[in-house]
């Protein structure tokens, strides 16, 4: 089934096609995905970036919502754009310059909304407002509604220290992805290059973004094939920089019902943990049966009836 993202906002200068235009790439060439880009602004930022730059597989088409008409047309329009979009593709990203005169429903196509937004008081104040008049969708008791991550981009080094999303009160249950640092490299990658292959600052923490993304995504996918659980439960934050971006919510009904511990870690942290907690498994199991084939051999060597040994197999094994 194909996976459906939107990266928008209302504010311009926030990185939305910058994020647009390396997250597709990544999914595409890292992850070998299927991947279609719907450019929905019209100066077509993230589709020229990916037009020029060197070809990563990524199908890319610059398209236009009727958003003067509004009412339901743009909805309508959209929906066609995504089903003959996700006939061929395994995801299909949307970047889109919110507005006003669009109907909220339109967030009901997607199984995932990305608001990007700097850190400074300013910008979190319109993105408080934006999130504010479409609560309703983020709140929805619909099992369909899109899981919302809040996306600190162009954060400098001192503001890493800034507990600015403890400050600034969101009115909506969401996710904190890993923050993205400015650098000069994402305008002297434009039309040129990718995030991902840059070994700086801002290419590393683009690449956490990318692999929480792609976490979210599994958990989103996990959800959808289970029945959702009715649990409150709070925002998310970075485990890595828990200090820095704290909490930022009320609990309430979130798009992670079920999701054990969704509240206390980052989609980031909860994927290295299980990643970690398999890994530590495995070893754990290596070691058990190291420890019962050594066993065997020191019993063989001894002359050991078989009989005697499979009962000392079976009491290593009740062991562990």
């Amino acid at each position: 089934m194909t996976f459906k993202i939107l990266v928008t906002s209302q504010k311009g200068g926030v990185g939305k096609s910058t994020l647009s235009a390396n997250l597709v790439a990544y999914f595409s060439r890292q992850m070998q995905l299927k991947t279609t880009l719907i450019d929905w602004d019209p100066h077509g930022s993230s589709s020229n970036w990916l037009l020029h730059a060197p070809n990563v597989g990524v199908v890319v088409q610059h398209l236009s919502l009727p958003v003067d008409q509004g009412g339901n047309r743009p909805i309508f329009e959209a929906r066609l754009q995504l089903r003959h979009a996700t006939k061929t593709s395994d995801i299909v990203l949307c970047d889109l310059t919110w507005s006003d005169s669009l109907a909220g429903e339109l967030m009901f196509e997607f199984d995932m909304v990305l608001v990007p937004t700097s850190v400074s008081e300013i910008e979190l104040g319109a993105t408080s407002g934006f999130l504010s008049r479409n609560r309703w969708v983020f709140d929805s008791a619909a099992t369909r509604r899109p899981m919302l991550l809040v996306c600190p981009t162009r954060v400098l080094p001192e503001q890493l220290a800034s507990n600015i999303f403890t400050k600034q009160r969101f009115p909506v249950s969401f996710m904190l992805a890993p923050p993205v640092q400015e650098s000069q490299t994402a305008r002297d990658l434009y039309e040129r290059g990718f995030l991902m292959d840059s070994e700086d600052v801002c290419g590393f923490s683009f690449l956490q973004f990318a692999q929480a993304v792609c976490a979210a995504r599994e958990m989103r996918m996990a959800q959808n094939n289970q029945a959702p659980k009715a649990a409150p439960l709070a925002t998310g934050v970075n485990a890595s920089s828990s200090d820095r971006f704290a909490n930022s919510t009320t609990p309430r009904a979130s798009v992670l019902d079920g999701v054990v511990g969704a509240a206390q870690y980052s989609i980031l942290g909860r994927h290295r943990q299980r990643k970690i907690a398999e890994s530590e498994q495995a070893q754990a199991q290596a070691q058990t049966t190291a420890t019962v084939s050594d066993s065997s051999r020191t019993m063989s060597s001894l002359g050991i009836p078989e009989f005697i040994k499979r009962m000392s197999r079976s009491t290593t094994s009740a062991k562990f």
